[in-house]
């Protein structure tokens, strides 16, 4: 018949459009001044310095010797197992695991909508030059690599609390 498939359009059908439905309001990109944005970036950066604010965001930092923790001829690393190696010896690889740990099923709708799993942010590792330091540490669970040249507000202070840990 002509009436098959038309319940997908009516607003009193299972599945069907919304009755008067709303307006886009929401604004979801907003342009920032040049200066705000490096003055947030510089303050997020100074942040990581801080063992209260990174202890605060909830990284596990306790046996890490300073913050952020710089290390000497790491980015010649090209292996996942000498990264976890020098992660390990420093004192930074608990809050790998803590990262790692902390995979869950997302409550609610979610789930169906492709963001099945929440977890916890690990650390930071910024680099100089990518001689294989990025693939390095891009399988270890909850590790964000990124260049020096290119630090993003979002990886530094992600959902809006300054604190990250940074290598």
């Amino acid at each position: 018949t002509h009436r098959s498939g038309q319940g997908a359009f009516g607003n009193m059908c299972r599945g069907g459009r919304m009755f008067a439905p709303t307006r886009q309001w929401r604004r979801w990109q907003r342009r920032v001044n040049q200066g705000q944005r490096r003055f947030a970036i510089a303050s997020a950066l100074a942040a990581s310095a801080v063992p209260a604010l990174v202890m605060a965001r909830g990284h596990d930092v306790e046996d890490v010797t300073e913050l952020p923790l710089v290390l000497d001829n790491a980015e010649t690393v090209t292996k996942t197992k000498e990264a976890v190696a020098i992660l390990e010896r420093f004192g930074a690889y608990d809050d790998v695991l803590r990262s790692k740990n902390s995979r869950k099923v997302r409550t609610g709708k979610g789930k169906m909508r492709n963001r099945r799993y929440t977890q916890r942010k690990g650390p930071l590792v910024v680099y100089a030059e990518d001689n294989g330091i990025a693939k390095a540490f891009r399988n270890l669970s909850g590790v964000d690599t990124c260049h020096v040249d290119r630090l993003n507000l979002l990886d530094l202070a992600p959902g809006g609390h300054v604190g990250r840990f940074v290598i």
